[in-house]
Formats: structure tokens, sequence, C-alpha cells
């Protein structure tokens, strides 16, 4: 019996294009910290696939009941090599919801589990996978 040579071209482009389909090392879930205006901490979740995703900023129940860019998911990105350790994060809010703010992240691989940086505008931000 002959295997078709159709056959043949689809397996070695499925080996060749495997790489490709591997998981991101920063794929997942990830507990965020970060500081704001006053230097108060706030939390946030951001889940990601393939490098991008979304984040979401938890709500205080003191201040954030009216505000529509909390407890929302907004688009997230993160570019770079995390084994090189540098990466560059971008939260493009003003995408999902006008009015709400973007923001740029430059972040360094602390170990595997923990990102650390600072926000375009000087405050600190970590990332930890739970």
């Amino acid at each position: 019996m002959r295997t078709p040579h159709h056959l043949h071209l689809f397996v070695i482009a499925c080996l060749l294009a495997s790489p490709g389909w591997a998981q991101s090392p920063l794929d997942g879930t990830w507990r965020v910290t970060f500081a704001t205006e006053g230097s108060e901490g706030r939390e946030a979740m951001v889940e990601l696939k393939g490098g991008s995703g979304s984040w979401t900023t938890y709500a205080r129940s003191d201040k954030d009941k009216r505000d529509a860019c909390v407890g929302r998911p907004l688009p997230v990105t993160i570019a770079g090599d995390p084994a090189a350790g540098k990466l560059d994060l971008r939260l493009d809010a003003s995408n999902a919801i006008a009015g709400c703010r973007d923001r740029r992240a430059t972040l360094q691989r602390t170990d595997d589990r923990t990102l650390e940086g600072h926000f375009d505008n000087g405050r600190a931000i970590r990332l930890v996978r739970p």
C-alpha cells in the first residue's frame, strides 16, 4: 500500500510548525499588584495566551462603584523574550472602553513565577503566577 504524497507533506509541515504551537512560558493567570497615585496599592488579574489576553483590575469596595474601567477585562499584551528577562507590557484599555487610560510597563523576570518593573509613569508593578 502506498502512502499518498500529500500525507507526507502534511506530516512534514506539522513537524516544522510544532514550535509555534508550543505554549508560551508566560501563558496562564497572573496576580498583579501595582501602585497608583499617592502610592495606593491596587490588585488585578492578567490572563495570557500567546502573549495577549486580558487585564482585570479588582474593584475597591469604597471607591470604584462607578469606575467603568474597573472589574472588566481590558486587552493586554506582553512582548519580548522571557528567557532574556526584559518584557514590554501594553494595557490598551481605551480600545475596550472609551475614557480608560492606556498604560505601558517594562518588566524584568526575577524568577520562574515573578515579573517586576515599572509603568511608563514610574509606578511599580509586580506580576506573580499563583
